[in-house]
């Protein structure tokens, strides 16, 4: 029970208004009960209307009460479809009246609700005319341009044929709050159109009721409740739900508030679109009071069906001019990052933010995630992006939208001018990246018909506690602050449908990328077989070549010439450097199958060893080794990264056609470390920098170190890559080189992570 502790805004929304065990006194009315034909209940007044008194009615036969020329009604109404509503069953006079009645039922909870209502002889005559003014009136709401040409002509007309003094369109706001979108008024009349009204003016039972009824007339405010009367009987229980009824007593609460507006008549219209309410056509009469025939109800009744129809169909189409244009956005957004081999840098491009930034209403875009921020127009600063960014992952949402981020997110209040609202979307799970859209504080002034917080008065005059509707409806200003216009479910859906796509264009390279990688993997080992297979094959012919031409020139040796002794040098060289060759082959091979053993080396100990095996070198070509800082250690193979420092120590001693010859060998800090090796040698042009990492390429005539073939670059590289590392060079021709390598997560395995360092 609501008393007086309790009773505040949210007892409209308790009340039961369905059963106010009343009606309005313009009409009479019956229930019936479906399996026994009897009335149950009968209004205190219906004795005007059919000529009999409630307690000569009570308990008796339908067909009795009504007369002999109702006997076949029982059977009539059972056929009849009366679920949704009140039905025109027939226009008729009874017994003991001087003037014809309309009688409407519908069916509820097991009983039938019979409601008379006086008929007018007038508008009978006047009802083909009526007609042709709606179907005139539907034509032109037809060709309106859009939902506020359509709405400003819609309330013009419905008072023009029904005679109010103010008619007007009203939208429901997600809140049950509303506004009056269009409105059509008495030249004398204070505007309301603008006006906002809280969801308490409309509490919920209300808005239920105004959904389920196509029209809700109300003709005199200051009607005084005429009860309705039950059987005294155990079939009787509980009141009659009034749902869907025509003369349903209102709230004491909806005629105060009307009554405080000035209003003495009303009628209501609801509009609906997808069985929802959307908002009401409301008429008004200040006046006096109103009574609409039902012919006239029946005409408003179908221009409201059509109204909602048309209403539908115009927002419909204007949205779905405005989700081409998004979807024609999306759909080049997603052929170009189709297109590109790196999505990530892709989605940073000048062109790709140009066309994010259209894709939804927003001062601002930017492609972030924790680590790296690309924005353009009216954004927060990086930092602050950035921390965004990091609240968003631990969201966990797919979509985020908020017109009002700083209450979600305080930080966000120190840049609420240019981001209150926030639409955000993270690009995929495989990646870091979140594309934000910003809208900047809208700094709204709501006009309000009164103060929208209305304090809460209790009225116990009649000995009853309820709450007094206010008094006050002068214009009510509020600003409000730290929110943006709020993003519209068209536009949520679209960037939600945007991530899908990228999201499938990130799985499906995923997917190509395990095949190949699974394709490679294949080849890899059938090369490496025919590798084996043709090295072992040519070291044995190789061994072959090289024993007979020794022999040849140990026993034919005396009897050949000078150019014959030359040539079997030139044999014994060549099969040599076959020989090294084929070496080259089985080491690259090796590499590519083997599985890597990963652990702590010291690079320094490394560097010793490589030292120690080239110190003959070293010495004959007086070479000055320069070791200024300490290499420390790292997580690699020791043999393969001892490998690396033997192939690029050796080259330095090899190319260096200086008087002082020295190599520096040392590391940069950073994460990774950045490991070198220096000379002072013949250098490397810059336009063949890129080619000695390639299989077999020798830029030079002497001789190779330790019997090389070309193959010690490629293979240093393919070793640092395994590492997850990268190499290359920075050289002056004539000036000498230098040769850079990292080493990534040595335990993360795999054939190449590939190359991005200036040597690819």
């Amino acid at each position: 029970m609501i008393t007086a502790k309790n009773v505040d805004l949210t007892s409209c929304d308790r009340e039961l208004v369905q059963y106010p065990e009343a009606i309005q006194p313009h009409g009479a009315m019956l229930t019936v009960d479906e399996q026994t034909n009897l009335v149950m209940h009968a209004s205190a007044n219906c004795g005007e209307f059919i000529g009999k008194e409630p307690a000569a009615v009570l308990g008796q036969n339908i067909a009795s009460v009504l007369g002999p020329a109702w006997r076949a009604l029982p059977h009539t109404l059972h056929r009849m479809p009366l679920d949704t509503g009140p039905v025109n069953v027939a226009r008729e006079s009874f017994l003991g009246t001087e003037r014809g009645f309309n009688l409407f039922a519908h069916r509820c909870s097991g009983l039938i609700l019979l409601e008379l209502e006086r008929a007018s002889e007038a508008a009978s005559r006047d009802v083909s005319n009526l007609y042709s003014v709606v179907r005139a009136d539907i034509a032109r709401l037809q060709q309106t341009k859009n939902l506020k040409e359509f709405f400003d002509l819609a309330v013009e007309r419905i008072r023009t044929f029904t005679g109010y003094d103010r008619v007007m369109a009203y939208r429901f706001d997600h809140d049950g709050s509303g506004h009056v979108t269009a409105e059509s008024r008495r030249d004398d009349l204070e505007a309301y159109l603008g006006l906002h009204y809280p969801a308490t003016d409309i509490p919920a039972p209300a808005r239920r009721l105004f959904g389920l009824s196509w029209i809700r007339h109300l003709p005199d405010v200051s009607y005084v409740p005429v009860p309705l009367l039950a059987m005294k009987s155990p079939l009787v229980i509980g009141p009659v739900d009034m749902s869907f009824a025509i003369l349903r007593s209102v709230s004491v609460m909806y005629t105060g508030y009307l009554k405080n507006m000035g209003v003495h008549s009303s009628m209501v219209m609801p509009l609906m679109k997808e069985g929802k309410l959307w908002g009401l056509i409301s008429a008004m009469h200040h006046s006096g009071p109103r009574h609409i025939t039902h012919e006239t109800r029946m005409a408003a009744e179908f221009l409201a069906h059509t109204l909602s129809l048309l209403m539908s169909a115009k927002e419909d189409a204007e949205i779905f001019g405005q989700i081409t244009a998004m979807k024609a956005t999306s759909d080049r957004l997603v052929q170009m990052l189709g297109q590109e081999a790196d999505l990530t840098k892709a989605l940073r491009a000048a062109d790709t933010l140009q066309l994010l930034a259209a894709q939804v209403e927003a001062d601002g875009v930017a492609v972030a995630s924790e680590d790296d921020v690309t924005a353009i127009g009216k954004t927060p600063s990086e930092p602050a992006i950035r921390d965004l960014v990091g609240w968003l992952a631990g969201q966990d949402l797919p979509l985020f939208a908020t017109d009002r981020l700083p209450s979600l997110y305080p930080p966000a209040t120190q840049f609420a001018a240019v981001a209150s609202g926030v639409l955000a979307i993270r690009v995929s799970a495989q990646l870091p990246d979140f594309v934000l859209w910003f809208r900047p504080e809208q700094v709204e002034v709501v006009q309000w018909a009164g103060n929208p917080r209305k304090p809460v008065e209790i009225d116990e005059g009649d000995g009853m506690l309820r709450l007094r509707p206010r008094n006050s409806f002068e214009l009510w200003k509020e600003s409000v602050r730290n929110r943006s216009t709020a993003w519209r479910d068209i536009e949520k859906d679209a960037v939600f449908r945007l991530a899908e796509s990228i999201g499938d264009i990130v799985l499906e390279r995923a997917k190509k990328i395990e095949r190949i990688s699974r394709e490679l993997d294949a080849a890899r080992g059938e090369f490496s077989g025919y590798a084996d297979a043709a090295s072992y094959e040519l070291k044995e012919h190789l061994r072959g070549i090289q024993h007979l031409t020794t022999a040849l020139r140990r026993r034919q040796g005396e009897q050949l010439d000078e150019e014959g002794r030359q040539q079997v040098v030139t044999i014994l060289k060549l099969t040599h450097r076959m020989d090294s060759l084929v070496d080259a082959l089985l080491e690259r091979s090796k590499l590519g199958k083997a599985d890597i053993a990963f652990a702590q080396v010291d690079l320094d100990e490394v560097v010793d060893s490589v030292l120690l095996q080239l110190r003959r070198a070293l010495s004959d070509h007086q070479v000055e080794v320069r070791r200024p800082t300490p290499l420390g250690t790292a997580d690699c193979n020791r043999d393969w990264v001892m490998e690396v420092f033997s192939n690029l120590i050796a080259n330095a001693i090899a190319y260096n056609d200086k008087s002082e010859r020295w190599i520096e060998i040392g590391c940069e800090p950073g994460s990774p470390a950045t490991y070198y090796v220096r000379d002072n040698g013949i250098g490397i042009a810059n336009t063949d920098q890129q080619l000695i990492f390639q299989m077999f390429r020798r830029l030079d005539d002497r001789e190779p170190p330790h019997g090389s073939a070309g193959i010690g670059l490629p293979l240093a590289r393919k070793i640092v890559e395994r590492h997850r590392g990268r190499i290359w060079v920075e050289s002056q021709l004539g000036e000498g080189s230098t040769f850079y390598f990292t080493l990534g997560a040595g335990k993360a395995q795999g054939h190449g992570a590939g190359h991005h360092g200036p040597a690819s």
